[in-house]
């Protein structure tokens, strides 16, 4: 049986101050009425009923993952994060103990995706493929040279729409990311996987030797004792680097629905239409002579004038004003702060 697996303890930081440590992005309703984990959870329901779907979060955000009527009993609680590699483990060991052919569609809870029915009908490509023992990802058509993604490499062509996986790339520079475009050759690695919960266990633990008797702890018995010595075993690693880029066993699905990790302030404008000004605005803005800019009041009212090409962003606790150039580096800036304004 399939089960969807929706990682839900990131910081999004690189959307602060909107985005903050007791509400990340994750639960901003930044594009439709709803926020993002519950838009994630209607996708999940297409394929996996209430009861097959887990939540991977820290503590300090699971209530109010229940808040939003998540079962409680499907939260898997991280002592703390620990990048995407152990939220998979611990995930795929607890499912294990319910189901010993699970397969696990690991959804990041902060995507926009603009057509749930064409997502599910590309996911639905990759099962066959993840029941045999493959890993497989799911990668996204580029339509520019993003320098925030990272790009799968294409290799040789299995069936329609589905391919080995050459190798995983870093994020490019521009020059770089204009020569992956200009190729089509590669595609925008999504962060979402389907694998066998056996499989992806038995794959970490080959490239992750010193993690493999934690592993087989919490698989036996998943206690916090356990749990909290597996988290202790290592260093932070994303399942990408720690697994997928060196395994020869990753498929890549062609995946041609549009989508957006809406990373950064600058992925507002591929989502909402620009004014007469190039500008997107959002709450009360009052502009003169000011073009092609991204301005967000949570409350009270920005006035601008003579201002170009900027990201204004102003909130009852915090304001943020940044060149658009400078969207990525909204994150370093966040990690100097003192905690009280995070």
């Amino acid at each position: 049986m399939i089960y969807s697996v929706i990682l839900a303890g990131g910081s999004g930081t690189r959307f602060w101050p909107l985005s903050r440590r007791e509400n990340p992005k994750q639960f901003l309703s930044i594009v439709g009425d709803k926020p993002l984990i519950l838009q994630t959870k209607e996708r999940a329901l297409k394929l996996s009923p209430s009861e097959r779907i887990r939540v991977v979060t820290t503590a300090n955000l699971a209530q109010k993952i229940t808040s939003l009527g998540f079962s409680k009993e499907n939260i898997i609680i991280e002592p703390k994060g620990m990048n995407t590699l152990y939220a998979v483990a611990l995930s795929a060991a607890k499912l294990l103990r319910v189901d010993r052919d699970a397969l696990m569609l690991i959804l990041p809870a902060d995507h926009w995706i603009a057509d749930n029915e064409q997502f599910l009908s590309v996911i639905k490509k990759g099962f066959t493929w993840a029941e045999k023992g493959n890993l497989v990802t799911y990668g996204i058509i580029p339509t520019r040279p993003e320098t925030g993604y990272g790009y799968i490499k294409k290799g040789k062509e299995l069936e329609d729409g589905i391919l080995k996986v050459e190798r995983f790339t870093e994020k490019p520079n521009v020059k770089k990311a204009s020569s992956y475009l200009k190729s089509n050759k590669f595609l925008w690695n999504s962060g979402i996987f389907l694998w066998r919960a056996d499989t992806i266990l038995s794959e970490i633990k080959r490239y992750q030797p010193h993690l493999r008797d934690a592993i087989d702890a919490i698989t036996k018995d998943p206690s916090k004792e356990n749990i909290d010595l597996f988290y202790m075993a290592g260093a932070p690693i994303s399942i990408d680097y720690g697994v997928l880029e060196r395994s020869n066993n990753v498929l890549v699905v062609i995946s041609d629905f549009k989508w957006d990790d809406i990373g950064t302030w600058n992925s507002l404008e591929r989502l909402f239409t620009k004014g007469d000004n190039g500008n997107i605005e959002n709450g009360e803005i009052h502009t003169i002579n000011s073009h092609n800019n991204i301005i967000y009041a949570e409350n009270g009212i920005i006035v601008t004038k003579g201002l170009e090409s900027m990201i204004v962003v102003h909130t009852k606790r915090a304001t943020l004003i940044i060149p658009k150039s400078d969207a990525q580096e909204v994150k370093e800036i966040v990690n100097h702060l003192p905690e009280k304004y995070t």
